[in-house]
């Protein structure tokens, strides 16, 4: 490859001329074209953001986001498709595109069914009823979530979608999935009044509707039926047991159930804090005293220490992790084949530095549903501990496709930001820490990785001036003990280290 021409697989850039060609033959793109293909060809199977491509293609002029889609839907037809039948210019959702390669393809080939579950109207005369609606809606993507060969969009992605006005075809096309799933609810006294309608996102059409009129203990049984309606209605392939999994974990106390969905509710809103966590924890225990077997309160409760760990609300986050751990185990206990148990078990695992039980849990995890978002994180964190980074980048990419929530990308910017670095791909690294920072500005992990960055690429002024930021936001970060507790590897820890240290930063 030379600066005026650059080949990649089957095509040719030539930067001088202008020109892009597909085996010898011209492509019909304009110029703007070109100058992607240009910068993708460059960095073939990295992530560039969408700030990165639209400096590349109109020189840093101000124009809308829009433009770029345009531009990228163009040279996809322009392209055809991959030898793997997907698309050569893969998106990472919110964050920006990739040139696929051999070792990363697009992170949603090969799927079959696809659906998303939209939260329920609530209809009860009592808007207090919200939470139970949205918790009906969130134990059926739980329910459905457990089941291999079918993708589910992530609560929080498709509960952005609110309201009894919904387009399902919008919805279809914003979250590339083929089937939506809405519903309503009314709860009064002791009786439960439930629609539900599952349409094809691309004619709109219903493939399956149905209304429930039952006593409220009669919500267990609800539950089961939608799921095997939607089973049926998608000619889901599925085992006895595999069928029978999808409503593991759950409770007949419907006390129960209105605590763990009031918890739920509160563990997954937009403020998380050490008030919240107590919140949560107090319902969530509440729950579990009304029925100690009910696994999937065990997991939420397990879930709430795990980010206590992380982000030091208590005093004791150390105890936290320990008493994360101990419920995981609980949960296999009593539900030896339930996903989300062996998968918290293999998170307190990770964070403990046992890799022997981290691989041992996460190979359950993705034995028993490959499908799940679960399954596609593990399998990304696998691949930091085994140490083979550039692998995890289509894993997490992934998640983002199953989860394109902003809290989800958030996450996963780190993650595939951390995947790069590790790998010694510094450039990709520092942009997609740079676009962290810009949606979440109060970053101080991000900029730690960036300023490390930015030190192994020689830019040492630029990474005394993030870490100047970074000590503003942040005056007691220390690097070595935050990577300690979120890094994998001790020789990923030190690579962070040695870049800080090239650009003379205390760490």
């Amino acid at each position: 490859m030379s600066d005026q021409r650059i080949i990649c697989g089957p095509f040719a850039v030539d930067v001088v001329a202008k020109l892009a060609t597909k085996n010898g033959e011209p492509l019909p793109i304009g110029h703007r074209g070109v100058a992607l293909l240009s910068s993708l060809f460059k960095r073939p199977g990295e992530v560039l953001t969408k700030t990165e491509l639209m400096d590349a293609a109109w020189g840093g002029a101000a124009i809308e986001e829009s433009n770029l889609s345009v531009q990228v839907a163009a040279l996809r037809k322009a392209l055809g498709p991959s030898p793997t039948g997907g698309e050569w210019i893969v998106t990472v959702p919110r964050v920006g595109y990739r040139f696929a390669s051999p070792a990363m393809p697009s992170p949603s080939g090969g799927e079959r069914a696809s659906i998303a579950v939209l939260p329920f109207v609530n209809l009860s005369s009592d808007p207090e009823q919200a939470f139970f609606a949205d918790g009906l809606a969130e134990e059926i993507i739980i329910a459905l979530g457990k089941l291999p060969g079918l993708l589910v969009i992530a609560r929080n992605s498709s509960f952005a979608y609110r309201g009894s006005d919904v387009d399902v075809r919008k919805v279809g096309s914003d979250l590339d999935v083929r089937y939506v799933l809405s519903g309503s609810v009314r709860r009064g006294g002791n009786r439960l009044r439930m629609s539900a309608q599952l349409a094809d996102s691309e004619s709109g059409a219903h493939v399956w509707a149905e209304s429930f009129d039952r006593e409220l203990a009669d919500v267990f049984a609800i539950q089961d039926e939608v799921t095997g309606r939607i089973v049926d209605a998608l000619k889901l392939k599925l085992t006895p047991a595999q069928t029978a999994s999808a409503t593991d974990g759950g409770t007949n106390d419907i006390e129960a159930l209105d605590l763990l969905m009031r918890g739920r509710a509160l563990l997954n809103g937009p403020t998380q804090n050490l008030e919240v966590y107590r919140r949560v924890t107090d319902l969530l225990r509440r729950a579990i005293a009304r029925d100690p077997s009910y696994v999937d309160a065990l997991g939420e409760l397990a879930i709430a220490h795990h980010l206590d760990y992380l982000n030091h609300w208590s005093d004791d986050p150390g105890r936290a992790l320990v008493e994360a751990q101990r419920l995981g185990t609980r949960m296999i206990e009593l539900e030896p084949n339930h996903a989300f148990g062996h998968f918290v078990v293999a998170l307190t695992a990770m964070l403990a530095r046992d890799f022997e039980r981290f691989r041992k849990e996460a190979a359950i995890v993705i034995a028993l549903n490959p499908d799940a978002l679960i399954a596609s994180d593990l399998q990304g964190h696998l691949c930091l501990a085994n140490e083979v980074p550039l692998e995890a980048i289509p894993h997490f990419e992934r998640c983002m496709r199953l989860d394109p929530s902003l809290g989800r990308t958030l996450l996963c910017l780190q993650f595939l930001g951390r995947a790069y670095f590790y790998g010694g791909r510094y450039e990709t690294a520092a942009a997609l820490f740079r676009e962290r920072i810009l949606l979440m500005p109060d970053t101080d992990a991000s900029r730690g990785y960036l300023a490390a960055a930015l030190g192994h690429l020689g830019r040492f002024e630029e990474a005394r001036q993030v870490w100047a930021e970074l000590m503003a936001i942040n005056p007691e970060y220390v690097m070595e003990d935050r990577l300690n507790r979120t890094a994998v590897q001790p020789s990923q820890i030190e690579l962070v280290l040695g870049g800080a240290r090239k650009a003379g930063l205390p760490v």
